[in-house]
């Protein structure tokens, strides 16, 4: 009782501890036979049902530091390039952590952040800076970070896929449950979730 006490007399700690229970999994491109799959299989469906100047909106759920979100961007910016298409693409990505959404606003990460990264996309879709590598604009534009708790908060609306990779093996199975029903719930019809392995 003297711990919680504690706790409850000291924010930074309260923020420490939970930045020590949340486990952040990710990189870019992070398993990239699913970007693979993204590219040639999702992306193609999503988009031939898709009207002109009708827009293409992604949810990424548990988004960490932004890695899966901007891996996702530069991809479907390599795919509309490929197909010479101009259509509207929203990314909206969310996690619960205030410093993880903070560090993916910024998209500036470490060498060693990107090394995942092909020689290709680093210059291509990345600038130097400050010792690091910041995600350039037209990336960045695409996507919106939020601080947002799924399972309570009201979800988004109207998604064509929604990816959450990095969450549900941490939930017990009721919340599972409820989280795939929110996300049932938040896709369109035809609409693509991607989960993780």
């Amino acid at each position: 009782t003297d711990y919680l006490k504690f706790l409850n007399s000291d924010k930074s700690e309260v923020d420490a501890l939970f930045k020590d229970m949340l486990i952040p999994v990710t990189s870019f491109f992070r398993d990239s036979k699913t970007f693979d799959v993204l590219s040639t299989e999702v992306f193609p469906a999503l988009f031939k049902n898709k009207s002109a100047g009708e827009p293409v909106r992604f949810w990424i759920a548990g988004c960490s530091t932004g890695e899966e979100a901007y891996s996702m961007a530069i991809c479907l910016h390599e795919f509309l390039e490929k197909k010479s298409a101009r259509i509207q693409v929203q990314i909206f990505a969310s996690d619960i952590s205030e410093s993880a959404i903070k560090k993916a606003r910024t998209g500036i990460y470490s060498k060693a952040e990107v090394q995942s990264l092909s020689s290709q996309r680093l210059q291509r879709y990345f600038t130097k800076h400050n010792g690091g590598y910041r995600v350039n604009k037209s990336v960045r534009d695409m996507c919106v970070f939020a601080l947002h708790n799924f399972l309570k908060d009201p979800p988004f609306a109207k998604m064509d896929l929604i990816s959450c990779r990095n969450v549900l093996i941490y939930l017990d199975t009721f919340l599972q449950k409820k989280a795939l029903s929110i996300f049932h719930y938040a896709l369109n019809q035809g609409g693509f979730l991607q989960l993780g392995k």
